[in-house]
């Protein structure tokens, strides 16, 4: 458990886990990671931004400006590794200050197209449309998590799959994120919730299968995060927290909503936790954008969905939790068009989760 120092927050992982890190091309399947999303309810507009290590040489990064009308801005952009000027040529996502605030921004082009034209396949070449994007993310819950583990006498299971992160760090916090989106003639003040992820160390998608990572933030102060990683031959994995805005706990169970097309179906959902000391809780919830994307092994993915392979859709959410609305994200995965026996074994959960 813990708990609000002052005006401080007592984060569960050092300001040295939480800054950028150096490339370890000793240690086979190196990444570092880190995604930001948030969700401004009044404009109707959320934004993603995600950015990934790849061979140890080369940033990867997908950031999309989700707009109500269906519509997505969206760019995949490159560069080389430079340890002073972690970015894309575009897309910028880099602490300010470690564990209390990053930023996240955008300067340049990007396509214009309809949600659900990447649910039918990866994003094509054409017209684009300038956008610019810079966004102030302050964390509005302790960053909860923890840092590297590399002595095999401390090692649990789950450190040594690196499908979940494995040995390396995995660090996540809810966010206020304020700032500007300028596109077309439009600008846009954003006042929006949101989360972030900061991962580092051996990743790979592995024989991963299905993934539900889901959070959210509701006017009273209360943030809840849970991930779920169905991985092949491995025990499932379900982890989280829970902050009421002094206290936060581990969860001790997660469960999280089942993903079975590329637009996001069923986009109505639910998701329950048990924490130690309130008990069980239960949310229903509600998809309100979606961007699929296709990943690749062992890092790395394209913006929409291929016809077969791991597929993710990303996604604001509408929350409701005893009676009370809120907002956050929703990313699930799922092996399209594969692995048949896996699938047919999950249908259960799946036709349940349609049925909330």
């Amino acid at each position: 458990m813990q708990k609000v120092i002052g005006t401080s927050f007592a984060h569960r992982v050092t300001a040295e886990d939480d800054d950028l890190h150096e490339v370890r091309s000793d240690v086979p399947l190196w990444s570092e990671s880190a995604l930001i999303t948030c969700h401004d309810a009044p404009t109707g507009i959320s934004v993603y931004g995600h950015l990934v290590l790849l061979e140890n040489e080369v940033w990867e990064s997908i950031f999309s400006v989700y707009l109500p009308n269906g519509e997505i801005l969206t760019d995949r952009s490159y560069s080389r590794h430079d340890p002073a000027n972690r970015r894309t040529g575009q897309m910028v996502i880099r602490p300010v200050i470690p564990l209390e605030e990053w930023q996240l921004g955008f300067d340049g082009m990007a396509r214009r197209v309809l949600m659900s034209d990447l649910a039918r396949g990866p994003l094509s070449g054409g017209p684009v449309t300038r956008l610019e994007v810079d966004l102030r993310c302050v964390g509005t819950s302790p960053t909860w998590g923890r840092g590297m583990r590399t002595e095999e006498a401390t090692m649990s299971a789950d450190d040594k799959n690196p499908a979940v992160s494995g040995s390396g760090l995995h660090l996540e916090q809810s966010l206020k994120v304020t700032g500007t989106i300028r596109f077309d003639s439009h600008t846009v003040e954003l006042d929006a919730v949101g989360h972030r992820d900061h991962s580092c160390g051996p990743r790979a998608r592995s024989n991963q299968w299905r993934v539900s990572w889901v959070n959210g933030s509701f006017p009273s102060g209360r943030t809840f995060h849970g991930l779920n990683v169905w991985v092949v031959g491995r025990p499932s994995y379900a982890r989280g927290y829970v902050w009421d805005g002094t206290t936060m706990e581990d969860m001790t169970a997660f469960d999280g909503p089942a993903l079975c097309g590329p637009i996001g179906e069923p986009r109505d959902f639910a998701a329950s936790f048990t924490a130690p000391t309130t008990g069980d809780h239960f949310l229903s919830g509600e998809l309100l954008g979606s961007m699929p994307t296709t990943g690749y092994m062992p890092q790395g993915a394209t913006i929409g969905a291929e016809p077969t392979g791991h597929v993710a859709v990303d996604g604001p959410a509408r929350w409701v939790w005893d009676d009370e609305v809120g907002y956050g994200w929703v990313q699930r995965t799922w092996i399209r068009g594969g692995w048949d026996e896996v699938r047919e074994a999950d249908r259960a959960r799946i036709l349940a989760s349609r049925k909330q």
